[in-house]
């Protein structure tokens, strides 16, 4: 045994001051809090010859932990000042750091101070040789040991050395604390107290719906953030953190669809029964060839005797039937497989999230895990040690409820700058920085609440099987519609080029992933344009449709004759169905055919899919011609004839993205955007042709900027995504966390304008030579959108060989619709 040079006893208390009183107090509260729960944990085993037990050959056995939990502590804290004390030569040593040996070999590639064998039985004769009262006797001599320390140590309580030591401690015995559970569920029943082995709880969370309720898929735009948190020297910006939460890590991830919830018991049983463990092309190679030898058929927590059970730590033999709706806790092999199985079962590319993807969903975007912990409407902190059921599966959101940490497909690594290990604690990370292990995320049943943080990373071997984790599945939209070609990278090359106004033109918005983007504008409250034209279209729509008729005079004309409803720049439809049902419901004898225009073919699969769900395949063949093109060259697919009465629609306040003025800052002149537009489309109808047009009034400039700029920040991402496009398709290399987006009224021009920041001085090149130096500050404009006064509107018509028939406008009199009737050239 060594000396120490204090020897206090515990109600020897000679505090420095009130406020250390206070300090000493509260971090002897922390810990007395967390060995509470840690005996209670190890008294769930019935008795001494339990805790030799190995229950997983590749951690140690349990009387490993009820030594090391101490013994961890005890020697971070030896990195105090003035503490250097040996409780006991021995065991100090001996339980020091455990094990995590590779799950196919064995072998353990990192340093640990303990023996380990994978062989039970040489595990077991070695770790005889100490009792379970010896090693209760050295636990309660280091906690009196700990407590005197925190009690009389004179420690410096606004020193960060002293307060990451403090929260390792306490923090590693919360982990460890959740090994123990994971350890405790591979133990047989029979190793427990009788007393406690049925929690009464457990019948009312096992009342499944049938069926399973859908998981949605949840669509998000992406954005910037950041992973991790800054380092930090000051104490009143010190957050404790591992080493591999720091630092902060600026990065972008682009849009994706995440499922609402994690998937199933009831769910995985589906791939379960279809083969899933059996078939090949599901599994890489050496997972394969794993389970293979192994016989492996299901998950760790499941066992099958003529049908499928479901273990929980305290309870056993579940029928899986009345547990469908629990999720379902796997390795990260099977998780990946079972996406493979899913991807070929829905024809969509599926797979595991990313750790940026992850932390962006659901802590961010949807923020449900604050949510969570902030209502209490979680499964963490040791409230149940199981499973709870998913029961919301129709909520159209995000849904986190804890029970088990969620699989990324992210290898666990340092974030760029990474300084290195904690001084205390050199290899807790860096030993695992091996390409070998996988980042999980949230928190299960087991977890503390205090590890469950946005910048925890927990991390495991693919093929580690029993670790509470679950998984959800991502979609990604890898489609590519119309390809930018050389003719656009020319251009888009020249306007970044012109130093005195760098532009990229907002007609390569609409990829497949910002046309997805989109359509969330279009349901933000923000975005007053979309929820205020529905109303107005299921007002009007009869109205609109009856005027057309009178003045073209249809149910006059000798023969039937075609309608064509002509609209520009379509989307995903989402406005479609109200105003083209009483057209196609009419029991007149007008023929109608709707062609929805858009450059995207993604948008229009959208739309035509929205309508065979709504209308039906039959309305759809009949009435329904789409047309992927731009609008100047949309007429050549378009076949009418001079009887036919054309209906060209540009809704959505579409032509505000055409700006008003010509070169000259001539508002309106001959060569402004808005007058080539409304003059192609009155060069391709004939006399008594129509135009309806959507027009965005001038209003408050905070209204304005709030649709431009959302607090979501979804409209910075449809930015962002034009970029990424550029990016993909013509090989340049913006650095999305370059910029910054910007959204601005210019009264001047009377119109919305969005930029993209330069955030700091950078190069922009591509593969062809180009290079392009921006400085801070600098910024390129992505986005104009126009804004009318009643005037304008007028004057854009008139000259353009329209003449306005009625006017149409929405309750809050921000949209008018322009019916215009083509007049005489």
């Amino acid at each position: 045994m060594g000396s120490s040079k204090h020897n206090y006893s515990i109600d020897q208390c000679d505090h420095n001051n009130e406020e250390n009183d206070v300090h000493s107090t509260n971090w002897c509260n922390k810990f007395n809090q967390i060995w509470e729960r840690s005996d209670y944990l190890f008294g769930l085993l019935r008795s001494s010859d339990d805790f030799y037990r190995q229950p997983i050959k590749l951690r140690l056995p349990l009387l490993f932990y009820l030594g090391h939990l101490p013994c961890f502590t005890w020697a971070q804290l030896q990195h105090l000042d003035g503490v250097n004390k040996i409780i006991d030569a021995l065991f100090d040593k001996l339980f020091q750091r455990g094990v995590d040996p590779n799950v196919l070999t064995g072998v353990v590639n990192h340093g640990h101070s303990s023996r380990f064998s994978i062989n039970d039985e040489i595990e077991k004769e070695y770790w005889r040789s100490f009792s379970v009262q010896s090693v209760e006797e050295y636990k309660i001599k280091v906690r009196s040991e700990i407590k005197n320390v925190l009690m009389n140590g004179d420690l410096k309580f606004d020193d960060l050395n002293a307060l990451n030591v403090l929260n390792i401690a306490v923090e590693h015995e919360m982990m460890h604390q959740e090994t123990l559970i994971y350890l405790f569920a591979q133990l047989p029943i029979e190793a427990f107290r009788s007393d406690i082995s049925n929690e009464k709880d457990l019948r009312r969370l096992c009342d499944v719906t049938s069926p399973l309720p859908e998981n949605l898929w949840i669509p998000l735009p992406g954005g910037q953030l950041s992973l991790g948190k800054p380092y930090s020297e000051q104490l009143a910006t010190y957050s404790f953190g591992w080493d591999n939460e720091f630092p902060s890590e600026p990065t972008y991830v682009p849009n994706f669809e995440l499922q609402s919830h994690p998937v199933r018991i009831g769910d995985f049983l589906q791939f379960v029964l279809d083969n899933g463990y059996t078939t090949k092309q599901w599994w890489d190679d050496d997972a394969f060839e794993w389970i293979t030898e192994t016989k492996l058929s299901h998950p760790t927590s499941w066992s099958y005797d003529n049908s499928y059970r479901v273990n929980f730590v305290l309870q056993r033999d579940i029928p899986i039937e009345i547990v469908l709706d629990h999720p379902v806790i796997v390795s990260q092999i099977e998780a990946k497989a079972y996406c493979r199985w899913l991807s070929n079962k829905t024809g969509s590319e599926i797979d595991l999230p990313t750790e940026i993807e992850w932390v962006y969903a659901m802590w961010d975007w949807s923020k449900c895990i604050p949510l969570a912990l902030a209502s209490g409407t979680h499964n963490a902190n040791f409230r149940h040690l199981h499973t709870a059921p998913i029961n919301e599966g129709t909520n159209k959101s995000l849904q986190w409820q804890g029970s088990a940490f969620e699989w990324t497909s992210s290898i666990f690594r340092p974030f760029t700058d990474y300084r290195g290990s904690l001084p205390t604690y050199p290899g807790y990370s860096a030993d695992f920085f091996d390409d070998s292990h996988f980042v999980l995320l949230g928190g299960s049943f087991a977890t503390d609440l205090k590890l469950i943080r946005r910048t925890f990373r927990n991390w495991y071997q693919d093929k580690y099987r029993y670790v509470f984790a679950t998984f959800r599945c991502v979609k990604r939209n890898a489609h590519t519609d119309h390809p930018l070609t050389t003719a656009d990278h020319e251009k888009i090359v020249r306007l970044l080029s012109n130093s005195n106004h760098r532009t990229i033109p907002s007609e390569y918005f609409y990829d497949a992933q910002g046309s997805a983007i989109y359509e969330q504008i279009t349901s933000l409250d923000e975005y007053y344009l979309y929820n205020q034209e529905l109303k107005l279209l299921g007002k009007r729509a009869d109205d609109i449709r009856s005027t057309i008729l009178q003045h073209s005079n249809i149910h006059n004309r000798s023969s039937p004759s075609n309608i064509h409803i002509i609209e520009l720049g379509c989307g995903d439809g989402s406005k479609v169905e109200t105003w083209l049902s009483p057209w196609i419901k009419s029991k007149e004898n007008i023929s109608v055919i709707y062609h929805p225009v858009d450059i995207s073919q993604h948008a229009i699969d959208s739309l035509v899919q929205r309508l065979q769900k709504t209308m039906g395949e039959d309305i759809i063949k009949e009435h329904v011609n789409p047309i992927c093109s731009t609008f100047d060259k949309m007429y050549t697919h378009l076949n009418s004839n001079e009887m036919e009465v054309q209906v060209v629609m540009l809704l959505g306040s579409t032509i505000g993205n055409f700006a008003s003025y010509d070169s000259n800052h001539i508002k309106f002149g001959e060569s402004s955007p808005a007058m080539k537009l409304v003059r192609s489309v009155r060069s391709n109808l004939k006399i008594g042709d129509w135009f309806i047009c959507a027009f965005d009034l001038c209003k408050a400039t905070k209204t304005m900027i709030q649709a431009y700029n959302d607090p979501k920040g979804i409209t910075a991402a449809f930015n962002y995504n034009l970029l990424i496009r550029l990016n993909r398709e013509l090989n340049f290399n913006f650095k999305i966390t370059n910029f910054l987006h910007y959204a601005t009224f210019n009264p001047l021009l009377q119109q919305m304008e969005s930029w993209l920041i330069s955030t700091k001085q950078q190069t922009v090149s591509d593969q062809n030579g180009f290079s392009l130096e921006l400085q801070a500050y600098e910024a390129i404009q992505v986005e104009v959108s126009a804004k009318y006064t009643p005037h304008d509107i007028q004057t854009l018509i008139s000259n353009n060989s329209f003449k306005i028939i009625e006017c149409y406008t929405t309750d809050d009199h921000y949209l008018p619709y322009a019916l215009c009737m083509a007049q005489a050239v």
